[in-house]
């Protein structure tokens, strides 16, 4: 096991990190902005049936949890990120940054990568559920992001462990989302097994193959 971990994880040293408590209390910080400006989406975090109802300005709800779960998703691949580079993103912050562009960048592909497969197959599909849902379950990963970077970097538990199982829980709360969508559509569809199997193929793996080829072929 221990091979196999080497052999796909390249650790580095870490060396200062003054900038992980700084993506800490900038993650907190939106937070709590966030907190302030949409209490009505915060109060219906409890039920997801709630929560697609309420219209607290979602979009900017959804794209502040986005920067923070991207900014945790970069600090946490920060020691494993190639030396390829490092003459350009020559500090952990640089590095962080990158990462998280790249996130965001993915967000932004699979969202229009989504939204024509949609239209060329023509997948019955609600896009106001699949939004807010999207934003529901992505409170839950950010909490998961947050304390696996905090685990990661300032306790003595095993890297290794806090990798897979925040990415065994981050997979978890997708596939309640997905779950969920599925649940949610018109009924006439939901019984056409077809279009939960296109569904789930143009919206969910589709875009992550595609997003892996370009990253080889790069």
């Amino acid at each position: 096991m221990k091979t196999l971990a080497s052999a796909i994880f390249m650790e580095r040293p870490g060396g200062n990190l003054d900038w992980v408590i700084y993506v800490l209390f900038f993650s907190m910080l939106m937070v709590a902005v966030s907190r302030l400006l949409f209490s009505n989406n915060f109060l219906a975090l409890n039920n997801v049936e709630k929560f697609v109802e309420i219209n607290d300005n979602q979009g900017i709800f959804s794209v502040f949890f986005q920067i923070v779960f991207a900014v945790l998703t970069g600090a946490l691949l920060v020691p494993y990120l190639i030396s390829d580079y490092d003459f350009i993103f020559y500090t952990p912050v640089l590095k962080m940054l990158a990462l998280a562009v790249i996130v965001l960048l993915f967000f932004i592909f699979r969202h229009l990568f989504g939204s024509l497969g949609v239209f060329a197959f023509k997948i019955p599909f609600d896009q106001n559920l699949n939004f807010r849902s999207s934003s529901y379950y992505r409170v839950y990963s950010v909490i998961v992001l947050w304390i696996a970077v905090f685990l990661y970097y300032f306790s003595g538990w095993p890297k290794l462990v806090i990798l897979l199982a925040s990415l065994i829980i981050l997979l978890i709360i997708r596939i309640l989302q997905i779950v969920h969508k599925y649940q949610n559509q018109p009924e006439q569809q939901t019984k056409i097994w077809y279009y939960n199997i296109l569904y789930l193929c143009t919206l969910e793996i589709l875009p992550l193959l595609v997003l892996f080829k370009f990253l080889t072929v790069w």
